[in-house]
């Protein structure tokens, strides 16, 4: 008998063992495919939405509130979501903004701020958006809100969300020339702002435009933003036309323009290099006839890339709005 209970003892403290390593094993296991991508997080939600490539960590954070306002329950304890330590372009995968309301809570600053970049009113862009949302026969995409159609009917999808908001309100303009007050507001504050203004679109809309060079042009044209008469036309970059220096509504619809321009007529069509650009932006002849970069304006933009490649480049919605245009939204 007392060889039977022993027989069975050993038995317990055996599968005992081999319990306790599958746990430890399975765990192992858990934590080498979590952390095991060079620092890369997975993560899970019992949501059923579809992920997107990008968003940003506000975006990540209104989710949340989204979610939580729904009743909506995420896998996992909350306090391991560090939203707070993310940077604002932080590469992420979350769930896509499932309709105009969201979006518009989502991209309020952004919607405000480019209603003032284009000179219209607020709060007749986002009835000409929930309008656009309510009439159209196609589902909701988040690039394209203002459901700008190709010439073959199909709605066209943009790289991001910010480039086809931007692209929604050159439609809403052209479709709305009397919502937009054309009357030119002279620009008479500092150089930073208008660095910001470039940082901002090209960072976060045009962003095959390298931010340093868009930075480094405008600085050479004018004076490193200084030059009043080139302020007043909220013009930074010398574009003309026939009736000479072209004048801009508002600052920021002038440095749009020029960064804009950037993209779609140069880094769009392949010259990326100061020298490439320059032989467009500001060509010469040498000596041979051949066309080329001016030098003198080579050496200008190259001695500006310099101070430009110290900035720093974190440049927010919000930091382009004055405090009560944040209070009021």
């Amino acid at each position: 008998m007392e060889t039977r209970k022993a027989f069975k003892s050993n038995w317990k403290h055996i599968i005992c063992c081999l319990i306790l390593l599958v746990i430890f094993v399975l765990t192992i296991g858990t934590h080498m495919n979590a952390e095991g991508r060079d620092g890369e997080i997975l993560a899970e939600s019992s949501s059923s939405d579809t992920v997107p490539l990008r968003v940003s960590a506000r975006e990540l954070v209104a989710k949340f509130r989204y979610m939580g306002e729904n009743e909506a329950v995420l896998a996992g304890p909350k306090e391991e979501v560090k939203v707070s330590t993310l940077d604002e372009d932080a590469e992420l995968s979350t769930v896509e903004i499932p309709d105009i309301d969201y979006y518009i809570t989502t991209y309020q600053e952004d919607i405000y701020f480019l209603s003032k970049t284009f000179r219209v009113q607020y709060e007749d862009v986002i009835k000409d958006l929930k309008k656009r949302y309510e009439s159209s026969d196609f589902e909701f995409e988040q690039t394209n809100v203002g459901y700008l159609l190709t010439k073959k009917g199909k709605l066209k999808k943009y790289k991001s969300t910010l480039y086809g908001l931007v692209e929604y309100f050159y439609d809403y303009v052209e479709s709305n020339p009397r919502k937009v007050n054309n009357k030119r507001v002279p620009y008479t504050g500092g150089a930073k702002y208008v660095e910001n203004l470039i940082i901002y679109f090209t960072t976060r809309v045009y962003t095959n435009v390298d931010t340093v060079t868009a930075l480094s042009i405008g600085a050479s044209e004018s004076g490193y933003y200084k030059v009043k008469y080139m302020l007043k036309s909220n013009n930074v970059y010398g574009g003309m036309n026939s009736k000479g220096l072209i004048k801009y509504r508002s600052i920021e619809y002038g440095v749009l323009s020029y960064v804009r321009m950037l993209s779609k007529n140069y880094y769009g069509k392949g010259l990326t290099t100061v020298s490439a650009i320059g032989k467009k932006y500001c060509p010469t002849y040498d000596d041979f006839g051949n066309k080329i970069a001016s030098p003198h304006w080579v050496n200008l933009v190259s001695t500006a890339k310099k101070k430009y490649k110290k900035f720093n480049f974190d440049i927010e919605t919000k930091d382009l709005l004055s405090e009560e245009e944040l209070q009021n939204l």
